[in-house]
């Protein structure tokens, strides 16, 4: 009985030193989470927090994380990892931390669980990476990094060739590879790459340009103008100076001379708004584009896209004018010819431009008719300004419109013809008069011969007898 009792004591003792071991293990051992101590990109799992719940918390304070995208032109541009669509990979990252405090044996896990709490432990971070969210980033920077190429060009008055400018595009796919597989630390620096674009003309092609043949030339005058108009003039016709036209090229006059605005050297000159003379910046572009279209009718081009005026201009005959409004109206020409076109713009005298093709031989003969099918009357438009009292000006003097037919024939040097039948319409150009509020209508002048009715504050007095006169065109034209 003795011996009974004492075997069962000893069970209780060994039974209560498994327990008191269990218990110490599972303290080195916790199931389910890292092991103590162990740190997992530089930190350590909180006790009171769960290993997905913590790395979840991570992930969102790692969106967060600071990242700088270094542009070709040196400059830097601040973002997040979130925003380049770089975050923590939660899952990859816990089943890591789970596999390494439990595979082995017993021994193998107590002794990293050992190093853990001397803190020798650092398991790294692992990254999912989305690209489509980083494309997106990407498209909103290309303005600051895409730049145009500058073909090669002649400065005719300077007697200089000047050289072509490679241009630049933003490398979408090699920035998101770089994305991919770069740094992951704090303010980690991604190269963004972009690809060199070739100009269109290069010095070697203007060396093939014959300037001597003057294949053909047009003239008009600016003379009696404004010195705002007149600078636009001059700075227009010198962004087309010395463009070559490649054989077969459709050239863009908008793209040439870019927009116009302040910044680039434009500046305020009237324009037509709403069938009335009015300052906007760039006015007097138009006289340029009218003198090219010409230029290009008499040197036998071909006539891609071109638009009249809304009024006849007094610079140039009807027909052979051109309106351009940035971004909405252009002119278009093409070269025909199997040689490369040089443009010449510039102002042989004060107050006079002139626009010549050179490369191409002249035609042998250019035959240009105009002819007016039909006249429109115009009407008084009369506006009230409460500033005027008891006084009337008159703001604008009115004019006949008309639909004008044009015909070109054009005998090229090497035998072939080019012909072209086109219609312009310009439609009437309204009398203006302003008056005060204590003004009469009826007390102004009578209607002078062409206009057929009055419009007072943009209500109709008089109905226009005149069918077609009132024609939808653009509000705004740089004369």
């Amino acid at each position: 009985m003795q011996r009974r009792w004492t075997i069962l004591g000893a069970g209780a003792v060994a039974i209560a030193a498994v327990a008191a071991g269990a218990s110490q293990l599972s303290h080195w051992l916790p199931p389910g989470r890292s092991l103590p101590g162990t740190f997992i990109g530089g930190q350590v799992q909180p006790e009171d927090l769960g290993l997905d719940a913590w790395l979840e918390r991570r992930r969102e304070q790692l969106r967060q994380r600071e990242a700088y995208l270094a542009l070709p032109g040196g400059e830097y541009v601040q973002t997040t990892f979130g925003q380049l669509g770089i975050e923590l990979d939660t899952v990859e990252v816990a089943a890591d931390a789970r596999r390494h405090a439990s595979q082995g044996h017993l021994g193998a896990r107590l002794v990293r669980a050992w190093k853990a709490r001397r803190g020798e432990v650092d398991l790294p971070l692992e990254w999912t990476f989305d690209a489509a969210v980083a494309t997106r980033l990407l498209r909103k920077l290309a303005p600051a990094v895409d730049r145009e190429a500058v073909d090669a060009r002649v400065d005719l008055l300077r007697h200089e060739r000047v050289a072509a400018v490679p241009g630049r595009t933003l490398d979408v796919p090699t920035t998101i590879a770089r994305l991919a597989t770069g740094e992951r630390r704090e303010m980690a620096v991604f190269v963004v790459a972009a690809r060199e674009t070739p100009p269109k003309i290069t010095l070697d092609q203007l060396l093939r340009v014959d300037v001597t043949q003057v294949t053909g030339a047009f003239e008009t005058d600016f003379s009696h103008t404004g010195r705002g108009r007149e600078a636009n003039v001059r700075l227009a016709a010198r962004y087309l100076d010395g463009h070559v036209i490649q054989p077969g090229e459709t050239v863009s006059f908008n793209e040439l001379v870019g927009p116009r605005t302040l910044d680039r050297g434009f500046t305020w000159a009237p324009e037509i708004y709403d069938d009335e003379l009015t300052p906007g910046i760039g006015g007097g572009t138009c006289q340029v584009a009218s003198t090219l279209h010409a230029a290009a009718v008499y040197s036998g081009f071909e006539i891609v896209r071109r638009r009249s005026h809304s009024r006849p201009s007094s610079y140039i005959r009807m027909g052979l004018d051109a309106t351009v409004i940035y971004g909405e109206v252009d002119l278009k020409v093409r070269n025909p010819y199997d040689c490369s076109v040089l443009i010449h713009a510039f102002v042989p005298r004060s107050g006079l431009l002139r626009i010549e093709l050179l490369g191409a031989p002249p035609p042998r003969g250019v035959e240009y008719r105009a002819g007016v099918v039909e006249r429109y009357d115009f009407y008084r438009r009369v506006t009230t300004k409460p500033g005027l009292g008891a006084q009337s000006k008159r703001k604008q003097h009115g004019n006949y419109g008309y639909d004008v037919v044009s015909t070109l024939r054009v005998e090229r040097h090497d035998g072939s013809i080019y012909q072209r039948g086109y219609r312009s319409e310009y439609r009437p150009t309204p009398e203006v008069y302003w008056i005060g509020p204590e003004v009469s209508v009826e007390s102004l002048p009578d209607l002078p011969e062409g206009a057929d009715s009055v419009q007072v504050d943009g209500d109709q007095v008089a109905e226009s007898g005149a069918e077609g006169a009132d024609v939808p065109r653009s509000t705004a034209e740089a004369g």
